[in-house]
């Protein structure tokens, strides 16, 4: 962020300068008890709606003339004007307030003055830390915050003690008043976070901005010299943010780390993931540079590896997409190999698909039938399919427990087409487990892909097909005869659930129909079909 926009700066600048002048219209009248301050005050939200409105008007224009790429920093203009216009709306809250009614003289004002000075000093700050080259004074603008609750929490205290003495009209008044001045300190904060966000490329909050800085330093990396870029490379299903951490000096492309932010309970069990990895299989897995937590959140910093993920892959050319095939069968092979157990683990792909059928049903309400009868033709419901394979799936011998990834998805999986190296990210869901347990996660998350086009398809199915017969050589080998029935039901629950993220109806029903398909023709099968099951290979065609 900064004045590389000059329209769009002149906007703000002319919002700037009309909320002071409301701020201190408000403070001129607390400290002189004068109501003509007040309708002062409220005099100015015209002109400060106006420069808002002008700034969003010229950041649209700006955006659509523009041959670059400024979409985040004019967004930060934007969060900033937004942040300020909320600001005003509630000093004119507080005028109305003080216009209407008494409670001056429960005001300690001495407090009030102050905490409304830190405010007006975080306003003057906003020019001077947009055309700043670092974030200090960004960063001065979200402490004030602090200082103006703590000001504001004494006060509020004192009414509180007073309140449990005697009900007082004026005191509750006083009250909304610094309750008030209080809603305006996190405004402020979100302004200081606006400008941190243009500079660095991307929304951010303090409290993880704070983190990120930690982080980096850990890495000897000085951000008081040396100034980061950062942006968005996707949100995980479970809610974490994921952003690439880039010098602003160096093209962006050339990302020094990975930050990742989220709820601290997957983020730790990320860590451990990734630790328990560079035990079992070095290499395999990124390094991590540090791990930050503050209450429910944390923030991890690792190693940017690279590589393509296989969604990428499968869009590039086919010679491409069967080098990371066969890179990856190699690679599974020897982790297969290198971290087998004598122990033997039962799947549960039944009781994992009955636990998520309220999310399947959430956005696939159409889906919870209760069973269809035609004639003498009968439709059994999802839910007594899942009970009958269920039974199935208790007599099944179950597979050498192997270490795997846990959540086996295509953008999980790099592949560096130059090293020919395979790279594993997400890996707060890996344990002992199947092998066929990622083998149809995998094929799953191939066939689910919104991508339409013949060729691709033909990939698509290509690729399911070669990871099935990948891992049915993998049983042959190790004298694992039910592969076959375990991946029957292993594609059923993740064909079925993976419809939960699927929004294209189309594409979802298909989904569910070969799910379901595969539920009944296993209800068909008699227990001395057993050794003998073929998988129906028209189950990878659309």
């Amino acid at each position: 962020m900064n004045k590389l926009f000059p329209e769009i700066y002149e906007s703000l600048r002319f919002l700037l300068i009309d909320l002071q002048k409301q701020l201190l219209a408000l403070i001129e009248g607390i400290r002189d008890a004068d109501p003509d301050s007040f309708k002062k005050s409220l005099s100015r939200t015209a002109y400060i709606e106006n420069a808002h409105l002008s700034l969003l008007n010229r950041a649209y224009r700006t955006i659509q003339n523009s041959s670059g790429d400024y979409r985040a920093e004019i967004q930060g203009y934007e969060h900033v004007s937004y942040s300020l216009i909320s600001l005003s709306r509630q000093l004119e809250t507080v005028s109305y307030q003080l216009q209407r009614n008494d409670p001056l003289k429960n005001l300690q004002k001495r407090r009030v003055l102050a905490a409304l000075q830190d405010l007006y000093n975080g306003l003057e700050l906003i020019e001077p830390a947009i055309e700043s080259d670092d974030l200090t004074l960004s960063i001065d603008i979200c402490q004030l915050q602090a200082r103006i609750e703590k000001a504001c929490s004494q006060q509020l205290k004192r009414y509180q003690q007073k309140l449990q003495e005697k009900y007082e009209d004026d005191l509750i008044q006083s009250s909304f008043v610094v309750k008030d001045i209080q809603y305006m300190a996190k405004t402020l904060l979100k302004v200081g976070e606006g400008v941190i966000s243009g500079k660095l490329g991307q929304f951010i909050e303090i409290d993880s901005y704070q983190k990120l800085e930690a982080t980096l330093s850990e890495m000897d990396f000085d951000l008081a010299e040396q100034q980061i870029h950062i942006h968005p490379m996707g949100e995980t299903k479970s809610g974490c943010t994921i952003s690439g951490v880039a010098s602003a000096s160096e093209a962006q492309d050339e990302v020094l780390a990975i930050f990742k932010e989220g709820q601290k309970k997957k983020l730790l069990e990320e860590k451990i993931g990734i630790e328990t990895w560079h035990e079992k299989f070095p290499g395999i897995a990124p390094e991590v540079y540090s791990y930050q937590k503050q209450g429910d959140k944390a923030a991890l910093l690792f190693e940017y590896l690279t590589g393509q993920t296989f969604d990428k892959l499968l869009l590039d050319n086919r010679k491409v997409l069967q080098d990371g095939l066969n890179c990856l069968f190699s690679t599974l092979t020897e982790i297969w190999q290198a971290t087998e157990q004598e122990k033997r683990m039962p799947t549960s792909f039944m009781s994992q698909l009955q636990k998520r059928l309220s999310s399947i049903y959430a956005v696939h309400p159409e889906f919870n039938l209760k069973g269809l009868q035609i004639g003498d033709a009968k439709q059994p419901s999802l839910e007594k399919l899942i009970k009958q394979a269920a039974k199935l799936e208790e007599k099944l011998q179950p597979a050498k427990a192997v270490y795997i990834h846990g959540d086996f998805n295509v953008d999980n999986i790099l592949f560096d087409v130059i090293k020919c190296e395979i790279n594993f990210i997400d890996l707060h869901r890996s344990e002992y487990q199947d092998y066929s347990q990622d083998l149809s996660v995998l094929m799953v998350s191939f066939y689910r892909l919104k991508q339409y086009d013949p060729k691709i398809r033909q990939r698509i199915r290509l690729s399911m097909q070669a990871i099935y017969d990948f891992g049915a050589d993998y049983a042959e080998q190790n004298n694992d005869n039910d592969y076959a029935l375990r991946m029957a039901l292993g594609l059923a629950r993740s064909f079925i659930s993976s419809t939960r993220f699927v929004l294209d109806k189309e594409h979802a029903r298909s989904m569910l129909y070969k799910g379901r398909f595969l539920l009944e023709h296993l209800s068909q099968i008699d227990k001395q079909e057993y050794k003998n099951y073929q998988l129906p290979k028209e189950l990878f065609r659309d």
